[in-house]
């Protein structure tokens, strides 16, 4: 089971646990809810676009699982949301940042999401 340390900017705040849990969800921890991809999202990564929730679920399901991710920051605002920190695969640890838009404001579904990992996260 991988090691996780959560953000501080989520104890507050219901709209930044719940970018939290998506982005912890496209990383192989935890399940993402089909429902909270509208139909036609896309995700953005360094393997290229993927779109459509169905898709976007066989990536998620088909990904390796890490040995640790650290959630440094959470921020959300309006229909957008970014979620960044380091993340560990054997021993490699790199640098991620996962930017999230919704549908609305009221963060009820994703409609794109784009993801970055870097290098030298140590």
């Amino acid at each position: 089971m991988a090691e996780v340390i959560r953000s501080a900017d989520c104890s507050d705040s219901l709209r930044n646990a719940r970018a939290e849990e998506i982005a912890l969800a496209l990383m192989g921890i935890g399940q993402l809810q089909a429902d909270t991809l509208a139909e036609a999202a896309t995700w953005d990564g360094a393997g290229g676009a993927v779109a459509g929730r169905e898709a976007i679920l066989a990536k998620i399901g088909g990904m390796e699982r890490p040995a640790k991710v650290r959630v440094e920051q959470v921020v959300t605002h309006g229909k957008a949301g970014t979620v960044s920190g380091r993340i560990t695969r054997g021993d490699d640890t790199r640098l991620y940042c996962h930017v999230i838009r919704f549908t609305s404001a009221s963060a009820g579904q994703v409609a794109q999401l784009v993801s970055f990992e870097h290098p030298g996260g140590a």
